[in-house]
């Protein structure tokens, strides 16, 4: 039975990272049902209840190299792990990681990650020696792979994937329809999704982001469902946006629980049209075969858009309120045929992770 460690951004309800180690555990329990996997999450509690495995706490640095020690492969799983514009202490904390395990002279792969942007020279330099001291490295897109390059990480340890939340099955839509009838909207009539977070001078994009909203919801007398990914994150910059829609004749809500991946993409499931700035929000809506439009705040928004088909109506700095409806006008009711084809495309690349993991831990 293979012992896996599993390090990421766990235990802290944002929806897009629990979607991703849902993803990952399923991928890997369709390979080895019984494998032996811990991970390492901010709430451990919470983790076990969710996901059904043994959980540490992050910073129980005895525990953890213990757990580490013991198994035979640490996965770095998934999401935007390696970067340092939230914070360089982040960046530091996942690399130790990475380098206990090496220490411990453990297999180490990084599953499906997305790189960057890493600003600073020395944190640029400490990812360079870190990721050249990993087996194997799969990476969510291509300019993740370029930014390695750029670092100086070896090119033979690295692969381009797919981003694991693509393997999920579709869920059914009955469940986020009581979600949403509950919240106070009409299920049955067109709902239009929006998913935003905070972002340095955000206020004019979420004001342009506002009024193509209402002129959206009066001509095609639309509900509006504000969808925050992780609600301590995303909460203001959603209750902004909900301050700025101007009065309208149809209901607005924002969806102020946390819910679970299963709940999240019923909920996107049900809806006419998502405009998204948060990543995983367009990934649903992928899964779920809904029309999306993105806003894009990072390159890893860019590089998931344009790999689909989809679009970016403009980023947080140059949104316009016509373009955005311009744009929904284009995608209103259609059927997104060749996003379904790159997807299906993207789903078999996601799905070759874990076998590359299983690959690895009995090469």
């Amino acid at each position: 039975m293979s012992k896996i460690v599993i390090s990421g951004y766990y235990g802290f309800n944002n929806a897009g990272d629990e979607a991703l180690l849902t993803a990952i555990l399923a991928s890997l329990r369709a390979i080895e049902p019984d494998a032996d996997i811990t991970v390492i999450s901010g709430n451990p509690g919470n983790t076990i209840a969710k996901h059904q495995v043994k959980s540490l706490y992050r910073f129980a640095a005895v525990r953890l190299l213990r757990a580490i020690g013991e198994a035979d492969l640490l996965i770095s799983g998934g999401g935007s792990l390696l970067q340092d514009v939230t914070s360089k202490r982040s960046l530091a904390y996942y690399l130790s990681v990475i380098a206990a395990a090496k220490w411990k002279k453990k297999k180490v792969m990084l599953f499906a990650q997305g790189i960057g942007p890493i600003r600073n020279r020395f944190m640029r330099l400490l990812t360079r020696i870190v990721c050249n001291k990993a087996d194997l490295i799969t990476v969510r897109d291509e300019e993740s792979a370029e930014e390695l390059a750029r670092l100086g990480v070896l090119p033979d340890k690295v692969e381009v994937t797919a981003d694991p939340v693509l393997t999920l099955n579709p869920a059914s839509r009955l469940q986020g329809k009581s979600i949403l009838a509950e919240a106070g909207l009409d299920p049955y009539k067109p709902i239009i999704g929006v998913s935003v977070r905070e972002w340095p001078e955000n206020q004019r994009c979420l004001q342009q982001l506002a009024t193509a909203l209402g002129a959206l919801s009066e001509r095609h007398n639309a509900q509006i469902a504000i969808l925050p990914l992780q609600v301590s994150m995303d909460m203001k910059a959603s209750e902004t946006l909900r301050g700025y829609l101007p009065k309208m004749r149809q209901k607005v809500v924002l969806l102020k629980k946390t819910y679970s991946t299963e709940e999240f993409l019923s909920i996107v499931g049900s809806l006419r049209l998502l405009i998204a700035m948060r990543l995983h929000a367009l990934v649903f809506a992928s899964v779920m075969k809904v029309p999306l439009m993105a806003v894009s705040y990072d390159p890893k928004v860019d590089s998931f858009v344009k790999a689909i088909g989809a679009q970016a109506v403009g980023t947080v700095e140059t949104l316009d309120a016509g373009k955005v409806e311009k744009a929904a006008e284009s995608l209103w009711g259609a059927e997104p045929h060749m996003q379904e084809r790159r997807i299906a495309e993207m789903r078999a690349k996601a799905q070759s992770n874990a076998v590359k993991a299983f690959e690895l831990l009995h090469r």
